[in-house]
């Protein structure tokens, strides 16, 4: 392992690769979506004038901008759209009676297209409540649903896509994510480490496990301070009431206990001994409070993947995403293993075993 850590081509590897995710994560923009839609409930027999923002978006009559409304499989035309300026844009759209699928939730998807953005949607942006008006409006009576006539669909330039929620904290998948996924190498490595030692009894291998074991520690701290900025710019609150969350924190808290462990004990073959013994069962732990415990039967999250929240890459993640996600993946956990190289080199000049 010793000889690995002198290489340096994994080294130019990682800082390649870190630069590489910090530009492009910070320089290539978001592309065109649809932030909000007013109002966002409605009834039937009844025209209602809906405004709708769009982030990044080029509204307007040269570009043929087209506006539906989607329900299950049905798709239906705006009466008529009003191009207010580029990011704002005012369809009447109502829905007859005699259109509601009573089997469905009624939930509408807003859907619009245009030359230069090509398709942007917003889903479940608007819901048709169960009560209907008292009077039906005449431009309903005849209603049907439509096909898009969808002039052109062109392929943007190369943008992150546009999810509602995340909007531009969507970056922070390239750093939130990687770190927890370092963390969790990272405490592997120490348990292997850990098991080596009590095999071999060498004490650079205890070295090794407790430096690997520090830095995940490092990399927890960083996950759970960038997901906290996330939750509250997402969820309303930087430390919700969520399973994930809290088995986080008590992942964390597990390898804090780890570094109090060895720094209570001055005898270096007992420290090492119990360090590799604690080591083996907290990386049982950590990934039972981290992926067992969170999807257990009945459990509620808002953290993608759990409790019936649908999983991350179903949304979020898309080819554009990946060519700068899996690199970041790699990068960190590059730096992970360098810091804790750095971090063993340390600690064997101390106790003269390098």
């Amino acid at each position: 392992m010793w000889s690995f850590f002198n290489q340096q081509w994994w080294k130019w590897a990682c800082a390649f690769l870190l630069i590489y995710v910090v530009v492009a994560g910070l320089v290539v923009p978001l592309g065109p979506g649809i932030t909000s839609v007013h109002p966002f409930v409605f009834q039937a027999d009844s025209v209602y004038e809906f405004r709708i923002r769009g982030y990044r978006t080029h509204f307007s009559e040269k570009n043929h901008t087209q506006v539906w409304f989607k329900a299950s499989h049905d798709i239906f035309c705006a009466l008529d759209v009003k191009i207010i300026h580029d990011g704002l844009i005012q369809a009447r759209f109502g829905i007859n009676r005699n259109r509601i699928n009573p089997a469905a939730d009624n939930v509408f998807d807003v859907i619009i297209n245009n030359d230069e953005d090509g398709t942007i949607a917003l889903r479940e942006a608007i819901t048709l409540l169960r009560t209907v008006a008292n009077r039906q409006d005449s431009a309903l009576v005849n209603q049907n649903t439509c096909e898009p006539e969808v002039r052109t669909n062109k392929a943007s330039a190369f943008v992150f896509p546009h999810r509602e929620i995340l909007y531009e904290s969507i970056r922070n998948t390239f750093y939130h994510v990687p770190m927890w996924f370092t963390m969790l190498g990272l405490i592997i490595l120490s348990a292997v480490f850990s098991i080596s030692f009590l095999q071999s009894g060498d004490l650079k291998q205890d070295i090794l496990a407790a430096s690997f074991a520090e830095v995940a520690l490092f990399f927890g701290l960083m996950g759970i301070l960038t997901g906290m900025v996330w939750a509250n710019y997402t969820w309303g609150a930087p430390w919700p009431n969520d399973p994930k969350l809290n088995g986080a924190a008590v992942g964390v808290l597990i390898y804090v206990a780890y570094i109090i462990l060895r720094g209570s004990v001055n005898d270096d073959i007992k420290r090492a001994r119990l360090s590799a013994v604690y080591s083996v069962f907290a990386s049982v732990i950590f990934i039972l409070f981290i992926f067992i415990i969170p999807r257990l039967p009945d459990t509620d999250s808002l953290h993608p993947g759990i409790g019936g929240n649908p999983a991350f890459s179903k949304y979020d993640l898309d080819s554009r995403l990946r060519l700068v996600f899996y690199p970041a993946v790699i990068g960190w956990m590059l730096l992970g293993v360098w810091l804790s190289s750095i971090v063993a080199r340390i600690a064997a000049i101390k106790s003269e075993k390098y």
